[in-house]
């Protein structure tokens, strides 16, 4: 997930999370190396059926764990459907370094994949081994990022999109005026200005809101609570906290210092959507985060790329918004650290071709009914 930053989200992971990614991950990624999917004694590639490797920069927060966790799902499922011979997850085993990952992408090469889905540490550094990827004739899907690699194809979530899912809703949900605060991304990144813009671009379409307080939350909901309750005693009333997805931290601060927590921007996860179901939170609060699901989709796009079909080089996919009227949907299908994620079929995928070629409205998948 492209948190506000070049860099993925940072928020440190618990240790009951780690258990979680290492149980959840054993099986078809390893422990940081990778290892094939599937039958690990059977795993040679089955003739005529494609190897498809997917390269993560990092794994250490719920975010990119729900990310793998639906690959491996999807991809254990294509297998089982004659659609490919072999899978292999790879996870760089530091804090997002693109040094890691263009070294674990180079020994992916060396095992000949069909296709490559990389979920990038940088936007520009891996730009020499994916182009000696695209000449080694391995079809390239960056997902989750922008990537400056021509051969790649992209797909991701706006950030437009994701600041003005985060703002609007809350904003009318308060009834249009009211105090406010900012809980800001990492600030001097790219991605973070794109959201900050458009954030103050919402909000100068509410002359009746005021900005009371501007934090840097990190996107991350730990950083976010000691911001906000650092300036609490200084902002009498509060009706909102535009954040990015730091939502539970935000309540945090509010009930630590004695406050009634506000409309707030939850995070996507199933611990922040049954925490604002159970307080009965009714007051325009909201969760959106970008979709961890992009890699499913990157597994639809390869096949097609592999077939022969033609897919656009670059694809934007709907944002995932959590509002009120589906909360308790979402929230009845995620485990706490599980975050919400599309549920790309490769019919939907396709339709979403056809949207993107045709310049129509992106397809909305729907909400999810049971576990995924």
């Amino acid at each position: 997930m492209r948190i506000p930053s070049t860099s993925p989200r940072r928020r440190a992971a618990a240790a009951a999370s780690l258990a979680t990614a290492v149980a959840l991950l054993a099986t078809a990624c390893g422990s940081g190396s990778g290892s094939a999917g599937g039958d690990a004694g059977t795993s040679a590639k089955r003739p005529g059926k494609p190897f498809i490797a997917l390269s993560n920069g990092f794994i250490g927060n719920g975010w990119r764990q729900t990310m793998v966790a639906s690959f491996e799902t999807a991809a254990k499922q294509a297998q089982a459907d004659g659609l490919i011979g072999k899978y292999q997850t790879v996870n760089a085993p530091g804090d997002n370094s693109a040094t890691e990952q263009i070294a674990q992408i180079k020994s992916l090469l060396l095992q000949k994949p069909d296709a490559l889905l990389i979920d990038p540490a940088s936007p520009t550094a891996l730009k020499p081994v994916i182009q000696q990827a695209c000449t080694a004739g391995v079809k390239v899907v960056v997902f989750d990022s922008a990537i400056d690699a021509p051969c790649a194809h992209v797909i991701q979530n706006s950030f437009t999109d994701w600041a003005t899912d985060a703002a609007k809703p809350l904003l009318d949900g308060i009834g249009g005026k009211g105090n406010v605060i900012v809980s800001r991304g990492v600030v001097g990144s790219q991605p973070e200005a794109e959201m900050h813009k458009a954030t103050e671009e919402i909000l100068a379409k509410y002359p009746d809101v005021k900005t009371a307080a501007t934090v840097n939350g990190m996107c991350d909901g730990a950083t976010a609570q000691k911001a906000v309750l650092g300036v609490l005693s200084s902002v009498p009333t509060v009706d909102g906290v535009i954040g990015c997805g730091d939502g539970y931290g935000v309540a945090q601060a509010f009930t630590t210092a004695g406050k009634p927590v506000p409309a707030v921007t939850f995070e996507t996860n199933g611990r922040a959507l049954n925490y604002w179901k159970d307080t009965k939170l009714d007051n325009g609060s909201v969760a959106v985060m970008s979709d961890p699901g992009q890699s499913v989709a990157a597994l639809w796009a390869a096949l097609d790329l592999l077939d022969g079909k033609n897919v656009p080089q670059h694809m934007t996919l709907p944002i995932v918004l959590v509002e009120q009227k589906d909360r308790d949907a979402w929230a009845a299908v995620l485990k706490p650290d599980q975050y919400a994620a599309w549920p790309w079929t490769r019919e939907l995928f396709q339709k979403q071709v056809e949207a993107s070629k045709s310049g129509g409205a992106p397809v909305q998948p729907p909400v999810p009914t049971t576990a995924g």
